[in-house]
């Protein structure tokens, strides 16, 4: 009742902390971020960058976050009034106290980031991402602007052009006519020096439409390296990822590239600005000047950072080996196999199946160690079993005598009668027949004595069958009666009821009997001869098995050394072997009982065993 309060508690609880979280998140007022972008909205660079600042941004802001995108397509509309009349869309559209950051994206100069806000938002603080070669006007940072002046890796895309292709001897560098890919055709010309041994060919003078036919018999040992492209030499507006795929299916050398946004065209790859990474990193500075950093004091990030990428697909139709890719390269458009998709499961699967065959083959092994042990012991069991009858035989002898000496007086008695009867002139016939008849009756009883008795001496393992547990006990008293008599113990057999037939070994089970019998007159040695009882009695429990006990009247066993009866070699006899209560143990338990001893409530020791009913 405690648990279900504590848990019905619980519940309203989590639900009360929700139901706040919620109202603390519908009070809470909405950031509003203007996201203004220089190209068109269907550039693939832009399209992915802002896809992942917005990721970003909503991961991990603390209020809600409001976007709104305009978008100026400068490279179609690049004239002064087209500027001045997105300008005026712009002023009209939004008012500084609609907006709490502005977070600009300039492809070919920095007025979006500088002069637009600066004029129409001068109190709402402002974020820029560039990507380019050019440096960002001093005076914009006293504007109250920070940003990422992200530079593309050309020196490591060259690094990956030797990496993937050691036999290259020629760059093809194809480049726009903006300032900005000028820019960029400068850094590259630059980073050329250091590779050396191969030409560089600036292509710089010739429009992208020809350039398809021009790039289908390049020789082997060329690779086309395409710079930044916004405006060609016609004046022709362009997007490099436009260009890429114009040209990569027609080449017959690869394509490179320095934006992850080409990549997906054809073109092999490079040491590409990876949009997702910027995007993460230009959320994070976005973030920081929301939560109320003076973007002032934060100075303009300008990073040259290259992710290695390739398209997978690119690697195999231009036959580059795989394993020249340089590890931790980021291999797109590669066909997810079953390894991929799963890999974690199949892991997990094939650890659990080395685990379970490892684990089989150990239980295996380990039985058949324990099997073999269990043989090995079993056989040591026996032999001691058999060593145990015949030193039981070696008490027993005068029960051996007794036993034989009776048939065979009476066989002599007899035999001496029919020589009376002979002598006569007419003889009793049928009193010779009779006489015959017990001689013959006494050579049976003479030839079973020695038959048990060989059965007793003989090696053997058990051999379980249905015995008549009474008849097992009459047996066994007869065997021990002569030393009984010969002990002066009285020695006596109490059977209340009848007993259910038991499963097991006739032998086995007398070796048993026997040692408790002989165990018990033992320890009636030095009690008066008039006080000398020893009993054995069975009763059964509760209708499955059937319980037989042996008690005597002697000194008892010390309590201290009840509990070590059955231990090999333990033995309170002072020339005993400490093995006969051990091997009953044995045989007791292999016939599926149990053995116990103890001290009589009045005087001496008792031992008990069990055996399961032959239910068949």
């Amino acid at each position: 009742m405690v648990f279900l309060v504590v848990f019905v508690a619980a519940i309203f609880g989590n639900v009360r902390c929700l139901a706040v979280n919620v109202t603390n998140l519908a009070n809470s007022q909405p950031k509003r971020v203007l996201m203004l972008f220089s190209e068109a909205k269907d550039v693939p660079g832009n399209i992915m960058l802002e896809q992942a600042v917005k990721a970003e941004m909503l991961k991990d802001s603390t209020d809600p976050v409001v976007f709104s995108s305009e978008y100026l397509d400068a490279s179609h509309f690049s004239g002064k009034e087209h500027f001045r009349v997105f300008q005026n869309y712009i002023g009209k559209k939004y008012t500084a106290n609609d907006l709490d950051l502005v977070l600009a994206f300039p492809s070919q100069d920095y007025t979006l980031a500088g002069e637009l806000p600066d004029a129409l938002f001068p109190v709402v603080p402002v974020v820029f991402v560039a990507i380019n070669e050019m440096d960002a006007p001093l005076e914009i940072s006293k504007l109250g602007v920070t940003g990422i002046v992200q530079r593309f890796d050309i020196r490591g895309t060259l690094g990956l052009i030797k990496r993937l292709q050691p036999d290259t001897r020629r760059v093809v560098v194809i480049g726009g006519s903006t300032p900005t890919d000028r820019a960029t055709l400068g850094r590259i010309e630059e980073a050329s020096q250091s590779l050396e041994g191969v030409q560089f060919e600036f292509w710089t003078n010739r429009p992208v439409a020809e350039l398809p036919g021009l790039v289908r018999s390049l020789p082997e040992g060329t690779v086309i390296l395409l710079g930044s492209i916004l405006r060609d030499v016609t004046g022709q507006t362009y997007y490099t990822p436009q260009v890429a795929q114009m040209l990569a299916p027609q080449a017959s050398v690869p394509v490179y590239v320095l934006g992850g946004w080409s990549l997906g065209t054809g073109a092999l790859g490079g040491s590409v600005v990876d949009p997702e990474d910027l995007g993460a990193r230009a959320g994070q500075l976005a973030l920081r000047v929301l939560a109320g950093a003076d973007p002032e004091n934060i100075p303009i990030d300008v990073a040259t950072k290259g992710t290695p990428m390739v398209d997978w697909r690119a690697i195999k139709r231009l036959g580059i080996k795989e394993s020249r890719v340089p590890a931790g390269t980021v291999i797109r458009f590669r066909p997810e196999t079953l390894w991929d998709e799963h890999r974690d499961l199949i892991l997990i699967l094939l650890a659990v199946f080395l685990a379970q065959a490892a684990t089989i083959t150990g239980l295996l092994v380990q039985r058949r160690e324990r099997l073999r042990a269990e043989a090995e012991i079993m056989n040591q069991r026996t032999e001691l079993a058999h060593v145990t009858r015949v030193s039981t035989m070696g008490q027993l002898t005068s029960t051996l005598a007794h036993e034989l000496n009776q048939p065979l007086g009476a066989i002599l008695r007899n035999a001496e009668a029919a020589e009376i009867f002979l002598q006569k002139e007419n003889p009793d016939l049928e009193e010779i027949r009779a006489i015959l008849a017990d001689i013959r009756k006494d050579d049976r009883r003479a030839g079973h004595v020695i038959s048990r008795m060989r059965s007793l001496l003989k090696r053997r393992s058990l051999e379980l069958k249905s015995l008549d547990i009474a008849e097992l006990l009459e047996e066994a008293i007869s065997m021990a009666q002569p030393d009984a008599r010969a002990w002066r113990v009285f020695l006596a057999l109490q059977l209340r009821e009848k007993l259910p037939a038991v499963r097991g070994d006739r032998v086995h089970l007398q070796q048993v009997l026997l040692n408790l019998i002989l165990n018990g007159m033992d320890s009636m040695a030095g009690v008066a001869a008039s006080q000398r009882l020893l009993t054995v009695s069975a009763k059964t429990t509760g209708g499955k098995t059937v319980e037989v006990s042996v008690s005597d009247t002697g000194a008892g066993i010390a309590p201290d050394k009840i509990e070590r009866l059955f231990e090999p070699f333990f033995t309170t006899k002072p020339n005993g072997m400490g093995m006969g209560l051990a091997i009953s143990q044995t045989i007791i338990e292999a016939h599926g009982g149990k053995i116990w001893g103890g001290n009589n409530e009045t005087r001496g020791a008792v031992f008990f065993f069990t055996l399961p009913v032959d239910d068949k």
